[in-house]
């Protein structure tokens, strides 16, 4: 393990990382562990009690068979999760996997999906990559139930290749041929919507797949495709440029795919591999990832402490999120979202920006709201200064410039006419400029990078 200077900050930087924002309690709670037990309690979070979350979910009353309400439903495991990385990975997997209800059209196939993903999130790569073939969800998307003996559907055996596993270069035309054919009758019973293999669909001729002959089938392709130090390689990659930066030395992918391939597949020994390397605490990966809008909406409900509007079913979040180009159970195509700097354009920052002052002038009982008031609670901070500092704090903002700091303790000091005046913390200033300062620090550049 790279040791490091163990702080707010960096305590910060990996909770963003790992999690949806970074609360001053998480903060606490992680900083006082120390680096090696943060990391491991992080990476081994079976044994974390996450009963909250099943509370949350009980009191919204949600019917998962409603898209609006199986969105709000991930929302809130988001939220209120205290196994932070297992849910980051099932939204990692939502979008390397990437499957969409705007096709499949059933919520059920959908959430089955999504729990496949919290249930390998951490797993066995071969064995996850064989339940994801055999996932209903996924075979009505990548149109699997039509790939039938003498008729084979190439479209599940390309993406497998292409964007599952190994990526382009690593693999022929006649490999996705040979695997379409060795995926024939891998299909789905629609009465018990269950995996259904279809032995008269079956194509049980001999096939060549990797240099791999034999009468080889969808098991035999994954068990193929799994070993494979390229997956290994597209993999390591993938992780990599999604918890640290873009660009990594190939050096440092080959040290990760060593560890996926000398310890089974494991997607939990990359993972920890990542996480005590010296590239993940390095200054190169600080704020070096811009925000998707999942990171963004729920980051902020969580650092707010939030209250959210389940009764008009979450429809403010929802329409936020769509606003700001990312529809959870609704990516755009196989490929998932572009991500990172193609987050941001002059629509979806405008939307961000949106988001932000609803959230932080809402003060009614529809929608999410926030209680400046009691993020405040206690706090002996009564200075323009230290009210701004107090909010950077309490949405993870440390490296904020001493011009920027200014500015937003200017605002405070300002009358409403826009005279110099002086702050003063009272009940009308919280509901008044503490509310719109919190809204500048979430239209902050810094505050839309993780």
């Amino acid at each position: 393990m790279c040791a490091v200077e163990w702080n707010d900050r960096t305590v910060a930087h990996m909770l963003r990382r790992v999690g949806f924002g970074a609360t001053q309690e998480d903060i606490k709670f992680y900083l006082d562990m120390g680096q090696s037990r943060a990391i491991n309690y992080i990476i081994n979070y079976e044994s974390i009690d996450d009963s909250e979350v099943d509370r949350q979910v009980a009191s919204a009353n949600l019917d998962l068979t409603k898209t609006t309400d199986l969105i709000l439903w991930w929302v809130i495991r988001m939220t209120f999760t205290k196994r932070l990385l297992q849910e980051k990975m099932v939204f990692f997997w939502h979008d390397h996997f990437a499957t969409a209800i705007f096709k499949v059209k059933e919520e059920d196939l959908m959430l089955k999906q999504n729990q496949l993903f919290r249930q390998f999130a951490l797993g066995n790569f071969e064995a996850f990559l064989l339940e994801v073939s055999k996932d209903p969800a996924m075979i009505i998307w990548l149109d699997n139930f039509t790939n039938k003996k003498g008729q084979p559907n190439e479209n599940y055996a390309r993406e497998l290749n292409e964007l599952f596993s190994m990526g382009v270069g690593n693999y022929t035309e006649n490999d996705v041929k040979e695997a379409a054919r060795a995926f024939t009758g891998w299909s789905i019973n629609r009465r018990t919507k269950e995996f259904s293999f279809e032995t008269n669909q079956h194509d049980f001729g001999t096939k060549t797949f990797l240099s791999e002959t034999g009468a080889l089938n969808g098991d035999d392709i994954v068990r193929i495709i799994a070993a494979r130090q390229a997956t290994a390689r597209f993999i390591s990659k993938k992780l990599f440029e999604y918890f640290v930066f873009q660009n990594p030395k190939d050096s440092t992918i080959d040290k990760l795919a060593n560890v996926y391939l000398s310890n089974g597949f494991s997607i939990k020994a990359v993972m920890q591999a990542i996480l005590t390397s010296e590239e993940f605490f390095s200054e190169k990966a600080f704020n070096a990832i811009v925000k998707s809008p999942v990171e963004n909406i729920v980051g902020t409900l969580r650092m707010l402490k939030a209250k959210l509007d389940t009764r008009g079913k979450g429809g403010d979040i929802i329409s936020s999120l769509t606003a700001q180009g990312q529809t959870l159970f609704n990516p755009p195509s196989v490929s998932g979202w572009d991500g990172d700097i193609e987050w941001i354009n002059t629509s979806t920052l405008l939307n961000r920006f949106n988001f932000s002052n609803i959230l932080t002038s809402n003060r009614a009982t529809k929608g999410s709201t926030i209680d400046p008031k009691v993020l405040i609670g206690s706090s002996k901070i009564a200075t323009s200064k230290e009210v701004v500092n107090f909010f950077l704090k309490q949405l993870a903002l440390y490296d904020v410039d001493s011009a920027t700091n200014k500015t937003l303790r200017k605002y405070l000091d300002q009358n409403d006419d826009g005279s110099k005046g002086k702050f003063t913390l009272n009940d009308s200033s919280i509901d008044k400029k503490v509310r719109g300062l919190i809204h500048l620090i979430l239209t902050l550049p810094d505050y839309q990078f993780n």
